[in-house]
């Protein structure tokens, strides 16, 4: 009696489930598609080709889910073929959002009107230092500082100042307190006005030892040769302040056995830059170098920042220019020590011979800053979206996976509220070295197109072809990249 109670009722009730689930599926469709065409509640963001493509779609997608869960917008990432095409569909309304480089922005800004709304924040671990003078007489610790005065950077962080003023209060009581300008206006000051000055704050970022950065000691090396001598370290503080910086630079290089010191002594000499469109390695570099009435002799373009630290550590080049940034945790955590290209070159030696290297090859100087890559809406886009997704990306980058996946996808650890004048001072200097944002926009496009090229499978008749001509090619191949 039960089995034939059931029988006729369980597949009804079945069927009645799966339509129901049909109609819900349609309803949802329907829904969402409704939402689409009327662009409400959808943003569309793309990002540019810089790095590898699968990276950045898998971690574009886990941003779009957690944007989903998190404010029911519905984020649709792409990663387009070209840097123009980032622009282009800003201004064809193609897209909404745009995480893309300042040349980048500064095209779509002027073309159609883009406006700058967060800018890429990258992380700096800075100390802070008390430096004296060499001698007997002088200052060697804390202790010897009390009633002592110091010359004192206005451009310390409140964060470094704080630490520096508490250990001083306590180890050194009486300290006297000489304000200055910033960290090589105090060495400066220590260096050459010893009756007026016994010590020198400054921050400090771990540098090579002969680098001319880093510190008020090194810079002030860089104009007076032997303040490094004469001076000491006598303090520096037990950890570093994380700093945020929206910028980075391009930096010169040399071998410390060059004889080359200062900017001036590389006239006449061999000189390789990065690439030709790079604003660290090669358009800013050469605004130093022109400011410095430097005429370089033998001049030839590596093509790659890792490229150009070789040629100079090899001695194919006297000088050489890449990025640099201050190191921060990342750095201290693999191991690579510093934030600028030589990172590339010293990702591959062991730890013993990273310091060797460091020893070898040295910064001389730094560029004017660089701003650091841009997220940027179309004209006209709707404000009240904006701000809910601002308000959800904020909550992702709360998350240890949305920090993780923004590295990969930006190299950053924040994003920073920006607006469009924040980059005048870049634009001001694209203007002074002659080079266009668009010629910029025109060769990065063709070194996409070289490497999609490069990564595409040889035809079948090359393959076949002769050995020793293929041989012969990849000698050359490798001898280019040798070469920088």
């Amino acid at each position: 009696m039960t089995e034939r109670f059931r029988s006729p009722w369980i597949p009804r009730i079945g069927w009645c489930l799966v339509a129901l689930g049909f109609v819900v599926f349609g309803w949802g469709m329907q829904r969402r598609a409704s939402l689409e065409a009327a662009d409400e509640g959808v943003i569309r963001m793309l990002f540019v080709p810089s790095v590898e493509q699968g990276t950045l779609v898998r971690r574009g997608d886990e941003l779009a889910r957690f944007i989903r869960e998190d404010s029911g917008l519905i984020l649709r990432t792409e990663v387009p073929t070209s840097y123009a095409a980032v622009i282009q569909a800003l201004g064809a309304d193609q897209a909404d959002v745009a995480w893309m480089p300042a040349f980048a922005y500064m095209l779509a800004n002027e073309r159609y009107q883009a406006e700058a709304k967060l800018q890429v924040v990258r992380a700096v671990d800075r100390f802070a230092v008390l430096v004296t003078r060499n001698g007997n007489a002088e200052p060697a610790d804390l202790a010897g500082l009390a009633a002592r005065r110091i010359a004192f950077p206005r451009s310390l962080t409140a964060d470094l100042r704080l630490r520096l003023v508490e250990v001083l209060d306590r180890e050194a009581p009486g300290w006297i307190e000489v304000p200055v300008d910033d960290d090589k206006d105090a060495v400066r000051r220590l260096v050459e006005t010893p009756l007026e000055v016994d010590a020198a704050a400054s921050s400090y970022v771990f540098s090579g030892p002969h680098d001319l950065v880093g510190d008020g000691r090194k810079e002030m090396e860089y104009e007076r040769p032997g303040t490094l001598t004469e001076t000491r370290i006598i303090y520096t503080t037990d950890q570093p302040v994380p700093e945020k910086a929206t910028e980075y630079f391009g930096c010169v290089l040399t071998r410390t056995d060059s004889g080359a010191r200062r900017l001036e002594d590389f006239k006449g000499r061999s000189f390789a830059f990065t690439d030709e469109t790079s604003t660290s390695g090669h358009i800013f570099p050469r605004m130093l170098l022109d400011r410095a009435g430097v005429d370089l002799g033998r001049v030839y373009f590596s093509g790659g920042h890792a490229n150009t630290v070789q040629a100079v550590w090899d001695g194919k080049a006297v000088g050489g220019s890449s990025f640099y940034s201050p190191p921060g945790a990342q750095q201290a955590r693999d191991g690579t020590l510093v934030g600028d290209a030589r990172m590339l070159v010293l990702s591959r030696m062991d730890m013993e011979r990273r310091r060797a290297f460091l020893d070898e090859v040295r910064i001389v100087a730094l560029t004017d800053p660089i701003p650091n890559d841009v997220c940027a809406v179309r004209k006209g886009f709707s404000s009240s979206l904006w701000d809910r997704f601002h308000a959800s990306f904020t909550r992702f980058l709360e998350t240890p996976a949305g920090r993780e996946a923004y590295f990969d996808l930006v190299a950053g650890v924040e994003a920073a509220v920006t607006s469009d004048n924040a980059f005048d001072g870049f634009r001001e200097a694209l203007e002074t070295s002659g080079m266009s944002a668009d010629s910029l926009l025109e060769a990065a496009e063709n070194k996409l197109k070289k490497k999609r090229e490069k990564a595409a499978p040889a035809p079948e008749a090359e393959k076949d072809g002769d050995k020793s001509t293929e041989k012969s090619t990849e000698k050359k191949d490798t001898e280019k990249k040798g070469d920088g």
